[in-house]
């Protein structure tokens, strides 16, 4: 049995699936791959998958990507991005990491810290893609990409979803911490590509799918941080980066 298996969510982007592939297929540490297709496009499919052809609001993908890989059997599970192509080394240097945490902790390929005192979605600050840190930084918030031991996943299912349609980062963020698991964003080496969660450094992000550009998108994130600041979720003081 391998390791790890790696969830690739064809949410919006299916062209850049043949390429996440690869770079999984590549990985210094062999990985299985489990798909998630909002649709099928016609194209054929190399690996498990699981398909949403006619979503509705309370199972679509960007929240099905969670609760239907709570079937994976590996000890560790990835869960990535359309728009992520992670270095050859990523998948190692993330079992690696969570090893010397004792398991207990989830690595994400982005982050936000918020404000202490913050009833809405207002970023202190952000590890987006193009950001080099010099250390493994705790944040409030993760996204994007989400590596954990495969145990970890059962707690996106801790509380109910409030904002169905999207917002699915917070909502696991807002379980990891009434869990007390602790959010990282690894520090990333200027001269060692192949351990970046994203060798593109967010490119592949910035175009009119990228979910940040849809209307209404800050509005709903606005009531999720609101909501679960209401349940509990409590940001720890930090400074800019």
């Amino acid at each position: 049995m391998n390791q790890v298996t790696t969830v690739l969510s064809v949410v919006e982007r299916p062209e850049y699936l043949d390429s996440q592939i690869d770079a999984i297929k590549t990985q210094t540490v062999p990985s299985d791959i489990f798909i998630i297709w909002r649709n099928n496009l016609d194209y054929t499919l190399p690996y498990p998958s699981v398909i949403y052809r006619n979503e509705s609001k309370h199972f679509n993908s960007l929240y099905g990507r969670f609760f239907n890989s709570l079937h994976i059997k590996t000890p560790y599970v990835f869960i990535c991005d359309d728009d992520l192509l992670p270095g050859d080394k990523y998948l190692e240097r993330c079992i690696d990491f969570s090893k010397s945490k004792n398991d207990n902790i989830v690595i994400s390929s982005f982050g936000v810290d918020f404000k202490t005192d913050t009833t809405k979605y207002e970023p202190l600050s952000r590890i987006d893609q193009d950001v080099f840190l010099d250390f493994p930084k705790k944040v409030d918030m993760g996204g994007q990409g989400w590596f954990m031991k495969t145990e970890l996943l059962k707690l996106f299912l801790l509380y109910p979803f409030y904002k169905e349609e999207s917002g699915e980062d917070i909502h696991f963020s807002f379980c990891l911490f009434q869990a007390m698991i602790d959010i990282f964003v690894l520090d990333k080496d200027l001269n060692n590509v192949g351990t970046w969660q994203d060798t593109t450094l967010g490119e592949r992000g910035l175009d009119d799918k990228a979910q940040w550009k849809q209307k209404q998108h800050n509005k709903v994130r606005d009531e999720l941080v609101k909501h679960y600041v209401e349940l509990g979720w409590k940001f720890q003081a930090k400074s800019k980066i």
